[in-house]
């Protein structure tokens, strides 16, 4: 299981051939690939309407969900015709208290005609652009800005004791920074291996 870009993890683009590399030896194994696209998917990355295709491996099982429906509880599983038939097969039980729910097909089926009528994917893209160059900036003025990074519209900005140790910042300072932004009307997510990773 692997995300194109790590929501979570923070924001790290995974190394160009990482994944095929990483595919390839499970498949040997007899193993699955599944794409969390939870995060990734959608074209919130802006050159790719989805992570996989970013790496350019095709996909056993793909999980999606969040931006599908656009704050509507929505989420979805899409799989090969031999895996979903192998699993009809055995008889395995499925349950979704609300799976199906006409309202929030109807959600996610408007979801995906406005980011294609409004072009969304490319939107992200472009600001994702203009977004980078302008934190790039301040990284150079700000010494606490160890790395800006991200694909599109996913993007993290680590905070760290200074450039050069590259070391981490002290949890209760990052603490106060993530809290302030709150002041300043901005609603970020927080994440990477250190707690000390700001996304958006």
């Amino acid at each position: 299981m692997a995300e194109a870009v790590q929501g979570v993890g923070g924001l790290v683009v995974m190394p160009e051939d990482y994944i095929p590399k990483a595919v390839a030896h499970v498949k040997r194994a007899g193993g699955l690939y599944l794409s969390d696209e939870v995060q990734t998917g959608f074209g919130r990355i802006g050159s790719h309407y989805w992570g996989c295709d970013m790496v350019g491996v095709v996909p056993d099982i793909v999980t999606m969900a969040k931006q599908q429906g656009n704050g509507f509880p929505l989420a979805a599983v899409a799989t090969t015709r031999e895996i979903a038939d192998n699993f009809i097969q055995h008889q395995k039980l499925t349950f979704s208290t609300y799976g199906g729910n006409p309202i929030a097909m109807a959600v996610g089926r408007e979801v995906l005609r406005v980011i294609d009528d409004e072009k969304l994917q490319e939107n992200a893209h472009e600001m994702g652009k203009l977004f980078m160059k302008g934190l790039n900036e301040i990284k150079s003025r700000v010494h606490t800005v160890g790395d800006v990074r991200g694909k599109g519209l996913m993007i993290g900005v680590e905070i760290v004791e200074n450039q050069e140790s590259n070391e981490p910042v002290d949890a209760v300072y990052f603490a106060k920074v993530y809290e302030k932004t709150k002041d300043y009307g901005i609603l970020l997510g927080k994440g990477g291996r250190y707690g000390n990773v700001l996304r958006m």
